[in-house]
């Protein structure tokens, strides 16, 4: 059997030429086949560079609605007001000590809240919803927190202005497999694209990221801090391996707990394990003293209550960026050159940029931080002399508060702050 078109003189079969002039043809079908495949997807994605809408189901706390983009009607998120209202409140709620995103699901599926879907919560739908840009009325600090994700800004960050929320978006084949933004959504932006969104946000900009930077450190941490033999737990690592410590219930004979390190469970190639026994209150004793000298410092320190950004902040931010983004662009241009003059030229660019750059964020923090000073010294006094009243969960509290990690080596501990030491 072959294939013969009377027409155009060609014949497909068993023959050289008759293979030949099928390949071809594949090969033409093919090229044809990725052209409108290509055409396709610049139009999608230039569609939603300006703004218009990507299809799908709006997130929950938006409904859809119309609006015009450059003239053209398209679909847009409405604010649901109940939905709306209710995502307000999550994240009034993430904030509050103590809360997770399980005891949030736990609230909402007691008070009877269903999903958009009429089903019941659960953690990674609700902890997508609050990473989403939608519902974040963007400010230059916005712009400043999801490129440092990763992602490719298409607004200049002069347009961000404490009004709008985001539409975050991903070509399939931006991220790597394990990193699809399927699985790994508003986490990781890798290859991701950022359009401001004609609908207006619901969220402040400042309790939005205050979210953001919760759920980056308890993704960092993840179950880790939930023991109760210790006010040091999740905080303890291991000097040699770097895995967390654990603390192991007290064998008989043994006077204090004994710790383990997840590198050494692991076995002795990944961790030798300490050359000496160490116990916990060993550790808790060289932490204690340490963490009472760390507050004591910050008794005399006047310290400012963060105030509510407005529209000069905003503006202070958005130079911020240009600022680094110049220094950048200038750090990347001087590693391609080799003149002499031209290094010191462009050396003295750079330094200049960085003294521009501090000058804007000591302006941006006069503004943030204005209006008088919080007499913290009364609360200071009442740690450093109730300290050992205080139960694990109190102290615990206070440890992750001021205490990023703890360093456990075979004769000596070292503690990373969260912050350099007071006065």
């Amino acid at each position: 059997m072959h294939f013969q078109s009377v027409t155009e003189g060609i014949t497909l079969d068993d023959s050289p030429t008759g293979t030949v002039m099928a390949q071809i043809m594949m090969v033409f079908a093919q090229f044809e086949r990725e052209t409108i495949q290509r055409r396709v997807t610049d139009n999608y994605f230039a569609r939603a560079k300006t703004g218009m809408y990507l299809g799908g189901r709006p997130p929950f706390g938006f409904d859809k609605g119309e609006t015009f983009v450059d003239g053209r009607r398209t679909a847009c998120y409405v604010p649901n007001p109940q939905q709306a209202a209710l995502m307000a409140e999550l994240y009034e709620r993430y904030l509050l000590d103590g809360a997770t995103l399980g005891s949030l699901v736990r609230w909402l599926n007691a008070n009877e809240y269903r999903t958009a879907r009429g089903g019941s919560w659960s953690t990674l739908p609700l902890g997508r919803l609050l990473r989403n840009p939608a519902f974040v009325q963007a400010d230059a600090a916005v712009y400043q927190y999801l490129q440092s994700k990763g992602a490719t800004m298409n607004d200049p960050v002069e347009a961000y202005s404490q009004q709008r929320g985001c539409y975050c978006y991903a070509p399939l084949g931006s991220a790597l497999p394990e990193k699809r933004p399927t699985t790994r959504k508003f986490t990781d932006l890798s290859g991701s694209f950022v359009t401001l969104a004609p609908h207006a946000g619901i969220v402040d900009a400042a309790l939005w990221l205050a979210v953001q930077h919760k759920l980056d450190q308890n993704r960092a941490l993840k179950r880790s801090g939930s023991g109760s033999h210790s006010w040091l737990s999740g905080l303890m690592k291991c000097q040699k391996c770097g895995y967390a410590i654990s603390v192991v219930r007290k064998p008989s004979g043994m006077h204090g707990h004994y710790i383990n390190c997840g590198g050494h469970k692991r076995g002795n190639s990944i961790c030798p394990g300490r050359s000496r026994v160490l116990t916990l209150e060993e550790i808790e004793s060289a932490a204690e003293a340490q963490l009472l000298i760390f507050l004591k410092s910050y008794r005399a320190v006047e310290i400012r209550i963060r105030q509510r950004r407005n529209v000069r902040a905003n503006q202070l931010e958005a130079s911020i960026a240009r600022q680094e983004n110049e220094i950048q662009q200038l750090t990347q241009n001087l590693a391609h050159i080799r003149e002499v003059d031209v290094i010191h030229i462009i050396s003295a660019q750079i330094q200049a940029a960085h003294d521009r750059l501090a000058m804007l964020k000591a302006q941006r923090d006069a503004l943030l931080y204005e209006g008088p000073s919080a007499d913290l010294e009364p609360y200071f006094e009442a740690v450093l002399e109730e300290w050992q009243d205080y139960t694990i969960a109190e102290k615990k509290k206070i440890a992750k508060a001021a205490i990023e990690r703890v360093l456990v080596d075979d004769n000596a501990i070292h503690i990373i702050f969260r912050a350099d030491y007071g006065s």
